[in-house]
C-alpha cells in the first residue's frame, strides 16, 4: 500500500491526536506517544483504538517486536490472492460470515466473533501447551487470549468453512494452527489436524480454500 505525504500529514492518532509514523513494509501506522500500532487494510488506515496493537518498549524506543511475521497467502478459493501477516504475540480466527456465507467480507471492523465457553477452553488449553504457561482470560476481554492479542478475524467467502473454523498463532516458538472443532476439518499438507506447528511452505486446507504459510522477515 502507499500513503501520500499529504495524507500522512493530516492523519492523527485517535487517542492523543498526535502524528503517526508509517511502516509500509508491514502495513501499520505507529503512534509512539500512545505506544499503539494501527493496521492498514486494503490500503485504508483503520484508526480505531480497539483495532490497534500495543507497541513494546525498549528503553526510550517503542516498536513492534522485530524478527519475523507469519505470512499466509490464499492460493485457491474465492479469496485467492489475499495475504495475511501475523506479528509476534498475536493470533487470528478464520471463519465464515454469519450474515451471508456467500459474501466476500475479509475483515470485521468490530474485530472479533465472540467465543463460546467450549471454544475458549479449547484455545486456552492449546496456548498452555504452546507457551508452557497457564493462560488467564478476562470474560469481558475479547482481544487478549493469554499471551496473545487477538487480531480481527479473517472471513472467507467459502460455504464449506465453519463460522469459527480455526485459529492461527505466532509467538517466539513459531507459528501454529488450531482447529476449532470445525464441521469439515482443518488440513495441513493433506492431513487432518487438531493442531499443528507450521513449517515454511505448509499448505493449509480449510473447506475449499487453500492457504500457503511462510515466514516473512520484518524490516527493522
Amino acid at each position: 500500500m502507499s500513503l501520500t505525504g499529504a495524507l500522512l500529514e493530516i492523519l492523527v492518532c485517535p487517542k492523543c491526536k498526535g502524528s503517526l509514523e508509517l511502516r509500509a513494509e508491514i502495513d501499520v501506522l505507529n503512534c509512539q506517544h500512545c505506544a499503539l500500532s494501527y493496521p492498514i487494510r486494503e490500503g485504508m488506515p483503520v484508526l480505531i483504538e480497539d483495532e490497534a496493537l500495543t507497541l513494546k518498549t525498549k528503553g526510550e524506543t517503542m516498536s513492534l517486536s522485530h524478527g519475523t511475521l507469519a505470512f499466509f497467502k490464499v492460493k485457491e478459493g474465492k479469496n485467492k490472492g489475499e495475504e495475511i501477516q501475523i506479528p509476534l504475540g498475536t493470533c487470528k480466527a478464520i471463519g465464515r460470515s454469519v450474515e451471508d456465507g456467500n459474501r466476500t467480507q475479509m475483515f470485521h471492523l468490530d474485530a472479533t466473533v465472540s467465543l463460546d465457553d467450549f471454544t475458549k477452553k479449547l484455545i486456552l488449553n492449546y496456548i498452555a501447551k504452546k507457551t508452557g504457561k497457564e493462560p488467564t482470560l478476562n470474560p469481558k476481554d475479547r482481544i487478549n487470549l493469554g499471551a496473545f492479542t487477538r487480531l480481527p478475524d479473517l472471513i472467507l467467502n467459502d460455504p464449506a468453512v465453519s463460522r469459527l473454523h480455526a485459529m492461527i498463532f505466532h509467538d517466539e516458538s513459531g507459528a501454529g494452527i488450531l482447529d476449532l472443532v470445525s464441521r469439515n476439518g482443518t488440513y495441513v499438507n493433506g492431513e487432518e489436524v487438531e493442531s499443528r506447528t507450521l513449517k515454511e511452505g505448509d499448505l493449509i486446507e480449510i473447506g475449499g480454500t487453500h492457504i500457503v504459510f511462510n515466514f516473512l522477515k520484518e524490516a527493522k
